[in-house]
């Protein structure tokens, strides 16, 4: 069985890895591969095999099935047991042909008829010895004893591949997460020529991580640039080693699924019984659908711009690379004092070497130098070298530090590559700085880094607000809308301890609906804050000042104000012009026609409060003649309350004629009320 070597591997970022296998054969040969139940899907549905030579061919690829051994084992008649091996083999292949090699070189050749086991005294000590019982070709029974076996051969080919088989399918099941795959090659022909095959596949894998160090020298800080040097970890987490192989890292997010193809899949299919009925009736067929002429669909202008910025985006990132910037002389400090700054930035650019390429969705960087991991373990290999613009500067926001701002490095990728997320080790004048995110970043994307807290720059803030008397009314579907301005004001207080000029960046958050109305200078804008870019003299201190500026508004509804508040509003209205004459007398017939509304609402609920207090009043009296008994007294007051209940009972019916009239009275100014608010424009 000839060897595959494993000759390139490309990784992707969503979880699997492409792997192409070389491997050399002459004449009719296999190869073996060996992967884990899991991957089995990923590597049969994507498995390609190729060989490159003109008259070779690949017969057939064969797998483990994926059964339980002991499903396996089922199909064949043997079961050998781990003791009593062999014995338990003739048992169960008895009436088999066989040729044995005895002691003295003797062959001899026979059928199984069994074994039998004779019990012997040793030394007072029983011990068994086990024969063989065999029907010679001359048809004479012989006992062969175990012992004198030098070799023993079973002549039936069937009973051959199902021992091979058994012992094949043990052995294989000792390894419970693993199945082969064997790739079987044919000469067609050619026997003695040499043949390269190539096996393409993917599987499952641990995604590449990349992670960064930026190195900065004093000198390269006042000229705003410094090294980057990327590293990405890779992890051989398969049965072999990597010897010297290409390796490929790819960024981006390709379709990627797992599809049950390994496993067996049984249907239930449906019982079709023999039609009774031969005979064909008619059947009525759907009439197809015409297809409808319908108008494009056009975007507006504010969704074609974004489209619009990526389209462009993408033609520059398919483009031409630019070349990349030559190296400043001076750079990377004194590196632990051994190297020159020209020396090192030689040296690491020469352990890494990689071609990139751009591939629209995705991103690939290929290793130039080979790469060797051994399985089951892991290794980091450098990606880029490359110098890259970098600013020190200050980034202060309320909502993170109070009062302290963020030391950055604003670095702008104006390399020809793409660079993947992953963590960056800042190092400034042969020290460590700190540590930061670097982001996904496109080629001429510009990013800050914060990497550590300035404690020597001091910020304090104060923000008050105050509301501006109103400056503008509308009226409408009887409400009254006053408009007026509220200011907001922000103080900042910010002190430079240090004895160096800062360059700092202030993100003042936005608010909504504020515009700026006074600023010492322009911002630039981000999703959230108003960046604002300060320049700090050494040991200076100073206030910076922002007023923005909001129309906000109050509204009251006409019906919840008396006819005193609707004159004294009007009144207000009228005096700062903000109502005309004619508005102005609409006003007053409402603030009239509310004032007779609130009047008969009053008079009514009068009425009402009057009518429950005589109701009440009845239930007593009600009460009292019940108890009153025949005599005159009794007599006399009886007719006193019967006198009482008919004067009521008259003022009932004037409260019921009254409230009536009322009610009408009530639901006609409503609804004229209602009338002349809908009328109601300013």
């Amino acid at each position: 069985m000839s060897k595959l070597n494993v000759k390139k591997v490309i990784i992707f970022k969503h979880g699997v890895s492409y792997y192409i296998h070389e491997g050399n054969v002459i004449g009719t040969d296999t190869f073996e591969l060996e992967f884990k139940i899991d991957e089995m899907d990923d590597v049969l549905k994507s498995l390609f095999v190729l060989d490159t030579s003109e008259k070779g061919y690949i017969s057939s690829i064969s797998y483990d099935a994926a059964l339980e051994t002991s499903q396996l084992l089922k199909s064949i008649m043997l079961n050998i047991p781990d003791r009593g091996s062999l014995s338990s083999l003739i048992t169960q292949i008895k009436g088999a042909d066989v040729k044995l090699t005895v002691a003295g070189g003797k062959t001899i050749v026979g059928t199984i008829i069994g074994i039998e086991e004779i019990e012997k005294m040793n030394k007072n000590e029983k011990t068994v010895e086990k024969l063989l019982i065999l029907l010679q070709e001359n048809d004479e029974i012989s006992k062969f004893n175990f012992s004198d076996f030098k070799s023993f051969d079973i002549l039936n080919e069937d009973i051959k591949k199902d021992l091979k088989f058994f012992l094949d399918t043990v052995i294989s099941g000792k390894k419970k997460d693993a199945k082969k795959i064997k790739i079987n090659c044919e000469s067609g022909g050619d026997d003695e020529v040499e043949r390269i095959i190539f096996v393409y596949y993917i599987r499952e894998s641990p995604i590449w991580k990349t992670s960064y160090r930026l190195i900065m020298s004093k000198e390269q800080a006042q000229e705003e640039k410094c090294l980057l040097s990327g590293w990405s970890l890779i992890e051989n987490t398969t049965n072999q080693d990597w010897e010297n192989v290409e390796l490929s890292l790819v960024a981006g997010m390709p379709v990627s699924f797992k599809y049950e193809f390994y496993r067996p899949i049984f249907i239930q299919r449906p019982v079709i019984r023999p039609p009774r009925v031969l005979s064909v009736k008619p059947t009525e067929i759907e009439e197809g659908l015409k297809s409808e002429d319908y108008g494009e669909y056009e975007m507006d202008a504010l969704e074609a711009a974004p489209r619009d910025m990526m389209k462009k985006a993408k033609m520059g990132r398919r483009g031409i690379p630019q070349p990349a910037p030559a190296a400043p002389a001076g750079f990377g400090g004194r590196l632990m004092g051994i190297m020159s700054d020209d020396a090192l930035l030689e040296k690491v650019k020469s352990q890494t070497q990689v071609q990139t390429k751009d591939l629209g969705e995705l991103f690939e960087y290929n290793i130039s130098n080979p790469v060797t991991i051994k399985r089951k373990q892991s290794a980091l290999v450098p990606i880029l070298t490359e110098v890259i613009k970098a600013r020190r500067v200050l980034l202060y926001n309320k909502n993170e530090y109070d009062k302290n701002p963020n030391a950055c490095l604003e670095i702008t990728n104006n390399t020809n590559l793409t660079l993947e997320r992953g963590p960056v080790t800042i190092i400034y004048d042969d020290n460590l700085a700190g540590e930061a995110i670097v982001p996904f970043l496109n080629k001429e994307d510009t990013r800050l880094l914060n990497y550590a807290v300035e404690q020597a720059v001091l910020i304090r803030h104060e923000t008050k607000t105050e509301s501006l008397s109103v400056h503008k009314v509308t009226i409408g579907s009887g409400y009254s809308y006053e408009y007026y301005y509220t200011n907001m004001m922000t103080t900042y207080k910010i002190q430079n301890k240090t004895s160096e000029e800062k360059e700092l960046y202030l993100d003042h958050p936005k608010t909504h609906g504020y515009k700026f109305i006074e600023k010492p200078i322009d911002p630039e804008e981000t999703p959230n804050y108003w960046r604002f870019k300060i320049t700090l003299k050494p040991k200076d201190a100073i206030t910076f000042k922002l007023k923005e500026q909001r129309e906000d508004n109050s509204s009251n509804y006409l019906r919840n104000w008396s006819r005193d508040d609707i004159f004294k509003r009007v009144g207000f209205y009228v005096k700062q012009k903000f109502i005309n004459e004619k508005l102005e007398n609409q006003l007053k017939e409402i603030a009239e026609s509310i004032q007779d509304l609130n009047q008969k609402k009053q008079k009514k609920s009068k009425l009402v409060e009057e009518r429950n207090q005589m109701s009440d009043e009845q239930s007593r009296l009600r009460e009292n003649i019940s108890v009153l008994g025949e005599d005159t007294q009794s007599i006399a007051l009886k007719e006193r309350y019967i006198k009482k209940f008919n004067d009521q009972e008259t003022r009932f019916e004037k409260i019921s004629v009254e409230t009536k009239k009322l009610t009408q009275e009530i639901d006609s100014l409503n609804k004229k009320i209602e009338t002349k608010m809908n009328k109601l424009k300013t």
